[in-house]
């Protein structure tokens, strides 16, 4: 009965630290991600000239005769 009491507690403590651990990588990635969002403002969906226009994709039906 120790034991398993002992082994639940060193899961809890775990999950605990592991969940502060997060947060803490979590409030400092967030600061990064805002600082680099502001920079990089440019559009970056661009196609070359090389490839062409893009031109959606159109069924066409063909006459059976």
């Amino acid at each position: 009965m120790i034991l398993i009491r002992y082994i639940l507690i060193c899961i809890v403590g775990y999950l605990v630290i592991r969940t502060l651990v997060n947060y803490g990588k979590q409030g400092k990635s967030s600061a990064n991600i805002n600082e680099t969002g502001a920079k990089n403002k440019a559009p970056s969906k661009k196609v070359s000239k090389k490839i062409g226009e893009y031109i959606d994709y159109e069924e066409i039906k063909r006459k059976r005769g």
